[in-house]
């Protein structure tokens, strides 16, 4: 498979990953390390959507 899009599926599993820890880090009221999570996946998501667009240009 194209290796743009392997790295854009492993950020985003990633990213759902992250979101999910940090929806649990929120409902134990730990805001500070939920916000430090939620950066994460806001830039793992970011780099998702960046190494996606790059796999429609494989050929």
């Amino acid at each position: 498979m194209k290796k743009n899009y392997i790295i854009a599926l492993v950020l985003l599993i990633i990213c759902f990953g992250l979101t999910i820890t940090a929806i649990v880090f929120n409902v134990k009221e730990n805001v500070e390390m939920c916000t430090y999570i939620a950066m994460g996946a806001s830039g793992a998501a970011f780099f998702s959507c960046l190494f996606g667009l790059n796999s429609w240009k494989e050929k």
